[in-house]
């Protein structure tokens, strides 16, 4: 007996380690596959959608005020946001192209012309045109890097629960991203001089070339002073369809260009 003890102790002690390293190689086998979920989700929502246009008609609400106009993104090309009277006449638009912003005022007949780095906050958002493309299109980012797997490099997941939602940190800009428990981006928000800056995405649904899509944005911009430091949108009649519509905005003869802040002056912005 005493022979069987000595041999069955160390076959138990064995058993221990071998079980604990089984253990151990599942709980790393585990964390691998997480990490590789997490992974293929990021590069998933980096990627652009197969549809390469979209139109809807917005409802934006400032302050109690509901302004009503229409978006219209083309791809790597442009992106117009206008604002009309009744739903009939336009009276402003703003233009997104990617070497340039052209901000238009009917009403008064002027326009502006100006580069991204006349943005305000420009450089603590890192805005250019690959940025709000992406903040548009609901797709993930890394402020100048337009190649998604380059991008990839810099966003890491800081936390995941167990409903499986991700905060995902981009370590060059400091823009946080979290998806929902679908794996869809539901928001993105950045820290600027103390204030917030935030996108929240709600109500998706399934449009042709899309697979989800949200119908509502909630942005709140850094400047709380601005009539437009919240901004409820949202979105209707949207269309992946390819539609006849000008990249660029020709201007009218009649419309005198001035300053983006002689513009917003104007416009009581």
């Amino acid at each position: 007996m005493r022979a069987f003890r000595y041999i069955l102790f160390p076959l138990l002690f064995a058993g221990l380690l071998l079980s604990g390293c089984r253990s151990s190689s599942s709980i790393r086998k585990n964390k691998e596959a997480g990490q590789l979920e997490d992974s293929r989700l990021i590069h998933s929502l980096l990627a652009a959608p197969e549809a390469e246009e979209l139109t809807a008609s917005l409802s934006v609400n400032v302050q109690g005020t509901r302004i009503t106009g229409q978006l219209r993104m083309r791809r790597d090309k442009s992106i117009q946001i206008s604002a009309s009277v009744l739903g009939l006449m336009e009276v402003a638009r703003i233009e997104f192209l990617p070497e340039m912003v052209v901000v238009i005022d009917r009403y008064h007949n002027l326009y502006s012309v100006c580069h991204y780095a006349d943005i305000p906050y420009r450089n603590e958002l890192g805005l250019d045109f690959e940025v709000v493309q992406a903040l548009l299109w609901n797709r993930l980012f890394s402020p100048g890097s337009a190649n998604p797997a380059d991008a990839a490099t810099r966003l890491l997941v800081q936390s995941a629960d167990e409903k499986g939602i991700l905060s995902i940190k981009d370590m060059e800009c400091g823009y946080t991203f979290t998806t929902d428990v679908k794996g869809r981006l539901a928001s993105v928000s950045k820290s600027v001089n103390g204030d917030m800056f935030s996108i929240g995405y709600a109500d998706f649904s399934r449009i042709p070339g899309i697979s989800e899509f949200p119908a509502e944005l909630s942005v709140s911009l850094p400047d709380k002073t601005s009539v437009l430091g919240q901004l409820d949108i949202k979105l209707s009649s949207l269309s992946t369809e390819k539609k006849n519509w000008q990249d660029r905005t020709q201007v009218s003869r009649r419309m005198r260009q001035v300053t983006l802040d002689e513009l917003l002056d104007n416009m009581n912005i």
